[in-house]
């Protein structure tokens, strides 16, 4: 049986997913082995991991738990058998904790793809590539580098286009920042599904063409018949000397649209327009003098009221004249996000590396049409039961993948549980699908495998919370439902389609209500939104901002400590004006009485640290230290770092002591101006420092150890890194409703209560269409822009569906906000601009307007309140905190003064300095690809202690002198594939590994490296079973070559 449980937010989603696990374990020995629960956070599975340990051990010890009537009554167990048992499972579960199978979705599939690294293309030992937005800059970097070669024409004429579209929408200058914007999009499951069919299209360029020239074709059609009827128009009124200001309306007389069309403006008619064929009472007034009635007549009859009809019924049908337009409008992404595609691919191979965002896609092409559940026994487990968590976040590739192992479950008569609320669906950037929860699960197994239930007591909020909610959460989703509706009415849809649609958003939240168990019934709790209505100096963001503090106060005075307040927003940006202002306001009302000090992950960028900035600002004065702007940039950080303005002398001392470091390595030299500078560096920057530190030193060893590349990196992505901050201290969280999600707090205060609705028409959105309608069909998926304008094509459903997801999205973010209070919800919201005499909003367009529509009518001086100010039952610094112990100084060593760790031993101990220096040579050769990669794998062994600084710089040069000589270059041009060190395995699990092997163009190139001074008859007999063995892989052209370095040759080895 599979159970679904649908639980609204703090319905006591844990509490029951923990009974069930117990369940489970209770039903056999060793039960935990073949369970596998899965979630979609770190944080969570570890939460689950302990919350089971944390239940177990409470049974076990003879502790009150709630779960003892529940395992007794199934399993018909005294008390004491089922604390006995809970002792055996938790001992056997200690014991064998990696077999306690609770993870992320994520890992388990990470798990299941290395088991198929052959299949999918990977060399063993590949890496998991973590950070997407790294990726897409390299990507980026390399396709804009190969702008110059000639095969890179069409790409050139694609981003022209793009760039030429970001100007016409008003957008900034910054291309490289719109590409990596619009990159994205290969991370979409919608585009991923059918990328390599697109590459396909994209490659014929013959019949790209022939596609594209039609499209045009249709579009010049329709405008030419339009602009010949505005052109016949304005001949008919010529012929009878009249003028558009002759007719009903004067100097806005509807007549005036021929010239528009005659011109070339393919507007649509307006209303007053459509009304007027066949209607000749629409083109006079009752003033109308006689004689010019009397013409008006005569040109209504000899052609203009046809005219008129003709036009209509045009722009009526526009179906094919607006799905060609936004096909071609976007058309050039197409190219633009192949090729984005094929530089990504050439990074994991380049780096052997997997991006994290690729795994669901690579197991779903693995399991496709094979047996899936024999796939995942592949890896070594067996498991009789499925257990998902935050089902609403799953994908359609992550569901696909994991279907039929439920599938073959409940085959077997095993016990399934799926946990979700459509409600708390705000993950779609990351490929959620609400809808798989909402309906799909249904649809995928028969009525009788699958009973649904819904949780409905809410054991996080107090009283008044809660029926705020379920009266707001029953008003906004009509609200919404309403205005969808009425947009489908005008929609190309077919009245079937339109139907599918009429209840969408209110059926997501048809199970909204939930009850108040008894323990909460006595706690009113309070809800307060106040709609701010801003004036000429401030908007009505400062005022929320003005406002906060004495609201913070009041809460402080009522007895809550800091960590009991949350403050919610929607973006970063959002919360660092939020600690902006608390900092700002702290400092100027120092108060013995109350606190401001804050907590946040999201708020607190490291880029916004004056000292963090400061060592930027040096670091590029290092990188060029000719350049007078980087050197007056690094003084101006200094001054605001130190506060010493004015004093020039100071600021030449900055700069005497730091050129002995530039010759260092990346993460020696940012160290070393730390280590100048740090009594400069304010106890409260520490934090900063060490994080700037760490991700120096992350970067230099993943990536490069390049000054340039680091500082690129940096304005690109490196500084919206956060630092990470502990839970537990008594300080106020600032974090997006986003992170917020699974978590409550007894006060939260949203101070920005207000968004779109819709997405901004500002933002552009992609959707990736299917054409099914000729003569469209010829792509199998095109980009289109969102717009109203879809409604009027082809497209439409695909409009209509992200619309429907626009809207849930934004009312599921205003849910999770809401429901994340215990005790308090606080609200700062725009007043409605638009609110007619009843106090009705006339239009609603944003959540302000929504939440003013759903409390209208218990609005006073522009504030609601349900309740009053809570009181906790705890005084102000209730409930135990962390005791901190701040660092108040971070210590650097020079690394003249370190103790020196060899962290290899392999080849010191021979004698023989040429052979230990042969060793390394060949260590280092087996980790390069081409010349440009010496450096950095010579560096990785200098840093590790295998050699020295002078040892390092002579490596390098030997190193880049071999690879220049004629006979080996071609090898290291980068242009073939490059297989370093890579086992080739035959028979009874034996295997070969040549040092490098090459592909290009079909064609095979095997080297083999020797460092001795003699010649030896028993090498090319090595390389000639290479050659073989590759041969019997199914390559035909293959040559193997034996390199004796220190003897300067070069062996060619044949058959």
């Amino acid at each position: 049986m599979l159970t679904i449980y649908r639980a609204s937010a703090g319905a006591g989603k844990t509490h029951k997913l923990t009974g069930e696990y117990l369940m489970l374990l209770f039903s056999q020995p060793g039960a935990y082995r073949r369970i596998l629960a899965v979630t979609f956070t770190n944080k969570a599975t570890d939460e689950m991991k302990t919350r089971i340990v944390q239940e177990l051990y409470h049974l076990a010890s003879g502790r009150v738990s709630d779960y003892i009537q529940l395992l007794s009554s199934a399993y018909s167990l005294t008390e004491r058998q089922v604390r006995e048992q809970a002792r055996k499972i938790l001992v056997a579960i200690l014991h064998d904790y990696s077999a306690f199978n609770i993870s992320t979705i994520d890992r388990f599939f990470q798990q299941t793809m290395r088991a198929f690294t052959r299949e999918i293309g990977l060399q063993g030992g590949y890496g998991i590539e973590m950070d997407q937005e790294l990726v897409l800059t390299e990507a980026i970097d390399n396709l804009l580098a190969d702008l110059e070669k000639p095969e890179s024409k069409d790409l050139l004429g694609w981003l022209l286009r793009f760039a030429e579209d970001k100007i016409e929408d008003g957008g900034g200058w910054s291309l490289r920042k719109d590409i990596m914007s619009l990159s994205r999009e290969v991370f979409k499951e919608s585009y991923k599904a059918f990328s390599e069919e697109v590459g396909k299209d994209i490659s014929d360029k013959q019949a790209l063409d022939a596609y594209k020239n039609e499209l045009y074709a249709i579009i010049r059609s329709v405008e030419a018949e339009a602009k010949r009827l505005g052109e016949e128009g304005v001949a008919l009124l010529k012929q009878f000397a009249l003028q558009p200001s002759d007719f009903k309306g004067g100097s806005r007389s509807p007549f005036f649209y021929f010239e528009k069309l005659a011109r070339g403006e393919m507007k649509e008619p307006t209303a007053t327009f459509q009304a007027l064929p066949d209607n000749p009472d629409a083109y006079t007034t009752k003033t109308t003098p006689p004689g010019l009635r009397q013409i008006i007549g005569c040109v209504y009859e000899e052609g203009l009221n046809t005219c008129v009809k003709n036009i209509v019924s045009l722009f009526a049908n526009l179906t094919a004249y607006n799905t060609a337009r936004e096909i071609v409008r976007y058309y050039y992404t197409l190219g633009i996000l192949t090729d984005i595609s094929r530089q990504i691919a050439s990074y994991r191979e380049e780096k052997n590396v997997m991006l994290i965002a690729d795994t669901t896609e690579l197991l779903n092409k693995v399991i496709s049409g094979s047996d899936a559940p024999f796939i995942y026994e592949k890896t070594g487990t067996h498991v009789d039961h499925y257990m998902i968590d935050e089902f609403q976040d799953t994908s359609g590739m992550q569901w696909n993948n994991f279907r039929p192992l439920v599938e073959e479950s409940l085959a077997n008569g095993r016990a399934n549980l799926i946990v979700g609320d459509v409600k708390q669906s705000i993950y779609r950037f990351r490929n959620s699908d609400w809808k798989l929860l909402d309906e799909q699960v249904r649809r995928d197994f028969e009525a009788e495998q699958v009973r649904e239930d819904t949780l409905m007591d809410n054991w996080r909020s107090c009283r008044h919370i809660v029926e705020f909610n379920n009266a707001f959460f029953t008003a906004a989703p009509a609200i919404l439902q309403d205005i969808y509706n009425e947009a489908l009415k005008t929609s190309s849809l077919s009245e079937e389609e339109r139907t599918a649609f009429f209840t969408k958003i209110v059926t997501a939240y048809d199970k909204s209500i939930q009850r108040v168990p008894p323990p909460f019934r006595k706690k009113d709790g309070h809800v307060r939104i106040d709609f701010l209505s801003g004036d000429e100096d401030k908007d009505w963001k400062q005022e929320a901002m003005e406002r906060l503090p004495a609201t913070l106060e009041r809460l402080q005075d009522n007895g809550y400590a800091l960590k009991d307040i949350a403050i919610l927003v929607r973006t970063n940006q959002e919360g660092a004006l939020v600690a902006d202002t608390l900092l700002a306001y702290k400092e100027e009302h120092p108060s013995d009485r109350y606190n401001y000090d804050i907590i946040s992950d999201d708020a607190l960028f490291v880029g916004s640290s004056p000292a963090v900035r400061f060592l930027i600002a040096v670091l590029r004065y290092l990188r060029n230290p000719e350049d007078r702007t980087n050197r007056k940039l690094a003084m101006y950080a200094y001054q605001v770092l130190t506060g010493k303005f004015g004093e020039s002398e100071a600021y030449e001392s900055v700069f005497q002591n730091i050129q002995s470091i530039s010759r260092q390595s990346l993460y020696e030299v940012t160290e070393g101006l730390f280590r100048n500078f740090s009594a400069y560096f304010p106890e409260t920057e520490q934090v900063f420092v060490q994080a700037f530190l760490d991700m120096v030193s992350e970067y230099a060893q993943k990536e490069s150890a390049d000054l340039n590349r680091f500082l690129k990196w940096w304005d690109e992505t490196g500084y919206r890194k956060t630092i990470a901050t502990p839970d537990g201290q008594n300080a106020i969280r600032i974090l997006t409703v986003h992170k917020s999600k699974g978590l409550g707090f007894k006060v939260v205060i949203i101070p920005f209560g207000d968004w779109e609705i819709d997405h901004k028409p500002t933002k552009p959105v992609i959707l990736w269409c299917h054409p099914e309608k000729k003569p469209f069909d010829r792509l199998h998926l095109v980009p289109v822009r969102y717009g109203q304008i879809l409604s009027s094509t082809i497209f439409a459903k695909d409009y209509f569906k992200e619309r429907l997801h626009a809207f849930i999205d934004n009312l599921n973010t205003l849910y999770v906000a809401f429901t994340r209070s215990k005790e308090e919800l606080i609200v700062f919201s725009p007043r409605p601009r638009k609110i007619n005499k009843e106090g009705k909003v006339e239009k609603v367009a944003s959540i302000a307007d929504l939440l003013w529509a759903g409390v209208e009518t218990e609005i006073e001086e522009d504030t609601f309140e349900m309740g009053e100010w809570w009181h906790p039952a705890l005084g102000r610094m209730s409930g135990d905190t962390l005791e901190e112990i701040p660092m108040n100084r971070l210590y650097s060593v020079s690394p003249d003064d370190r103790l020196q760790l060899r962290l290899h031993g392999k080849g010191f101990f021979f004698d023989n300095a040429r052979r230990k220096h042969g060793t390394l040579m060949h260590e280092v050769l087996s980790r390069i690809r081409t010349p440009k990669d010496i450096p950095a794998s010579v560096e990785s062994y200098r840093l590790a202690g295998v050699i020295n600084r002078e040892e390092a710089a002579e490596l390098i040069s030997r190193l880049d002198g071999l690879l220049q000589a004629e006979d080996v270059k071609a090898w290291y041009d980068g242009s073939a594939r490059v297989l370093n060190e890579v086992d080739i395995l035959f028979g009874k699990g034996l295997s070969k590994r040549p040092d490098r092997v090459m592909i290009k163009e079909g064609k095979v190139i095997v080297v083999d490296y020797k460092f001795g001074e003699r010649q030896d008859k028993r090498h090319p007999n090595q390389v000639r079973n290479y050659l073989q063995l590759i041969r019997k892989m199914g390559f035909e052209r293959v040559d193997g070559y034996l390199w004796y370095v220190e003897l300067g040759k070069i062996e060619a080895v044949n058959k």
